[in-house]
């Protein structure tokens, strides 16, 4: 019963903060804001997420994940609710920083409460289904926000989100408190260089993440595809489909191995949409970005774990979190900047296409630490929200 309250509310939230990501571009085009503007605007989001990820986990575990989990609910209705009052791009932009903040706190907290309350045995795959809720919302709603634009209903879909994301928070209250164990305090480790190339790695797939939570919107609209957030509903449902398959493939033939398949998916998936144009490229370039991002994710934690003991992988997932922050940050500053030149969204995307494969050799060259033990309960492993 917990876990379903857990689910319930996973999803009533991640919609209800996922819908904006569809149609704040086009009020921001709306109110004449350049190109190079909104991917700062919407890029504030995945910025603060970048300051807050490493210390939130930290935060949750001294003040309680419960506690946690309900102040960044509220914080969740707060800013969503906030986007049908304001119309400076300023303002909208501190609220959007606002929203990676409360999601990310959201999010870290939930799937450590969760592992908390479930059986032991059921803590990875609870902490999977709940980052599946992640992706599946991902895939739904920022479509759904983009049509109830275009069909008129603009401002007021902020506070019917509000409601929604109300309802999540709501529902919330009716969870017990965790039962803490006690943690013996040690040195901390925050990161370890042998982890580099496999950040690298993950920092250069989600580049594609932040350009197009910048720019896809905008430049799909351009071009006169009906639904902007098309390529959104295609990649996320393609991973939320192949996740579990992705897993299984990365623990049979080893996280590098999978790397190369995996970087020139998202490779040809970003040199697609760089130059789509009609509805069915978007869909295809989004199915092939979908199949890379179903085993970036595996491949991520497979290279970090193999290289890290029990004791460390907690840290091991603090620089996984923080390498995601940064790639879609990074994002967000290279679709701007393309913006800027003249190159817009096409550029971008060429950019983070020759990214994949430029990361790709250090992986080779570092080599494997040992031959890694069974991973695949751990690959399964699904980062929430627009992370995911």
């Amino acid at each position: 019963m917990v876990y379903a309250v857990l689910v319930a509310s996973a999803f009533l939230i991640e919609v209800a903060m996922n819908v904006p990501l569809g149609s704040l571009p086009l009020a921001l085009v709306r109110m004449h804001v350049p190109a190079g503007e909104i991917a700062l605007v919407l890029g504030a989001g995945p910025i603060a997420a970048l300051l807050v990820s490493v210390p939130i986990g930290g935060l949750a575990d001294r003040f309680g994940r419960l506690p946690t989990i309900r102040i960044a609910a509220c914080l969740c209705v707060l800013s969503v609710g906030m986007l049908a009052f304001v119309h400076d791009p300023l303002l909208i932009g501190l609220i959007m920083a606002i929203r990676g903040v409360a999601i990310t706190a959201y999010v870290t907290a939930e799937f450590a409460y969760a592992s908390a309350v479930v059986a032991p045995e059921r803590a990875v795959s609870a902490t999977a289904t709940l980052g599946m809720v992640g992706n599946l919302s991902f895939a739904t709603a920022p479509a759904a926000g983009f049509w109830l634009w275009q069909h008129g209903i603009e401002g007021e879909q902020f506070v019917w989100s509000a409601g929604v994301a109300l309802a999540g928070a709501l529902i919330l209250s009716g969870l017990p408190a965790e039962t803490m164990r006690a943690v013996r305090r040690s040195r901390k480790i925050f990161m370890r260089s042998v982890w580099l190339p496999a950040i690298t790695f993950l920092v250069a797939c989600s580049l594609a993440g932040g350009v197009n939570g910048a720019l896809a919107i905008v430049t799909f609209h351009q071009r006169g595809i009906a639904n902007g957030a098309l390529l959104f509903t295609a990649l996320a449902s393609t991973t939320f489909a192949l996740r579990f398959f992705a897993g299984r493939l990365v623990d049979r033939f080893g996280p590098r191995q999978m790397a190369i398949p995996t970087a020139v998916a998202q490779c040809t998936g970003a040199l697609l949409a760089a130059h789509a144009h009609t509805p069915l490229a978007v869909v295809v370039a989004g199915l092939c970005m979908g199949i890379a991002w179903s085993a970036v994710v595996p491949v991520g934690i497979g290279l970090l774990f193999e290289r890290s003991s029990p004791g460390t992988r907690g840290a091991a997932m603090g620089s996984y979190n923080l390498a995601f922050s940064i790639g879609m940050t990074a994002g967000s500053i290279v679709a701007a900047a393309a913006a800027a030149f003249g190159g817009g969204y096409t550029l971008a995307m060429s950019l983070c296409a020759a990214a994949s494969l430029i990361a790709l050799p250090w992986l080779f060259l570092a080599g494997p630490a040992r031959p890694p033990r069974s991973l695949r309960p751990l690959l399964l492993l699904s980062h929430g929200s627009v992370r995911g």
